[in-house]
């Protein structure tokens, strides 16, 4: 496989000042072990074992994968992405298992422009499918992921990596969605371009669109699923998520167990059935996946709901 070079450089502001950040390979076994460390402070690990080895890394970067860290002008990494080649229903693609940026530099776009990266470099591999997992009830990784990339979602899975010892997952059973990311479709070009905005609430239940959880406030603020409906025919399912799952786990484990279960019995089921998962909509402080019964080709086109 060529080794195609990645160089992108790209201003953020941080806390008042504009920073020039470089998305490279990294150039040295210190610096991929650097990212090791990168690992620890955004994922929170509490086991050395969650942790990708350096060596592993270069191995991966040497044949195929990709490892890109985002560089300050110091050389401090930032955030970093981790892909390499395998199969999905037998096509050749990129796996991209992890993509991080460290607390300090977070929602300033850093993570968007390594994912750009990350296209650019599978487009020149001869690519068009890039698969990723991530947890369904995460809502800034929803928005990011189908939103902002996107990615559809066609399968779910139970407790995929089993136990975690990661902050972000301590309490949850592990299930994750696969994210899809159709890298040369209309689509995404479309969505990366931001020429295809999510549609509106109002819109989707003037089309028909029916809420697949009934829910209600408790005395703390957070919403609990109080009934959920597994036998809709209708074209466009909403399934409400958290606003919050990392905040309702640290203060209620039980309510962040529920939602994990209801939502897994509706995934399951509604994906099963032909369903995908095209966007992800905002109202308020209330977040809403939306499933559309719809062939994957049209969605690629760039049909909308």
């Amino acid at each position: 496989m060529n080794d195609f070079s990645i160089h992108r450089v790209v201003r953020l502001e941080c806390n008042g000042e504009t920073k020039l950040i470089t998305i490279r390979k990294p150039r040295s076994p210190k610096e991929y072990r650097d990212l090791m460390k990168v690992q620890v402070e955004v994922w929170g690990m509490l086991d050395p074992s969650e942790i990708t080895p350096y060596h592993v890394l270069i191995a991966a970067n040497d044949h195929g994968g990709l490892v890109l860290g985002a560089y300050d002008e110091n050389g401090r990494p930032l955030g970093f992405i981790f892909s390499f080649l395998g199969l999905y229903d037998g096509r050749l693609v990129h796996y991209s298992h992890m993509l991080g940026v460290v607390p300090n530099a977070r929602f300033r776009g850093l993570g968007y422009h390594i994912k750009l990266a990350q296209r650019d470099y599978v487009l020149k591999q001869g690519l068009d499918l890039i698969v990723w997992t991530y947890d369904p009830l995460q809502s800034l990784n929803a928005k990011f992921n189908i939103v902002k990339l996107g990615a559809i979602i066609r399968r779910y899975y139970v407790n995929y990596y089993g136990y975690m010892a990661l902050k972000s997952n301590l309490g949850l059973d592990s299930d994750r969605f696969k994210a899809e990311w159709w890298i040369r479709s209309r689509r995404v070009e479309l969505r990366l371009k931001g020429r295809l905005p999510p549609p509106k609430l109002e819109k989707l239940l003037d089309k028909g669109a029916q809420f697949a959880i009934e829910t209600v406030v408790d005395k703390s603020g957070f919403r609990v699923p109080v009934r959920y409906h597994l036998d809709l025919k209708d074209d466009i399912i909403l399934v409400e998520i958290p606003w919050s799952i990392n905040e309702i786990r640290e203060k209620n484990i039980e309510l962040a167990r529920l939602w994990r279960k209801v939502t897994r019995s509706i995934f399951q089921t509604y994906l099963s059935r032909g369903y995908l998962v095209v966007d992800y909509v905002v109202e308020g402080y209330r977040g809403f996946y939306v499933l559309w019964r719809r062939d994957l080709e049209s969605i690629l086109r760039g049909d909308t709901p």
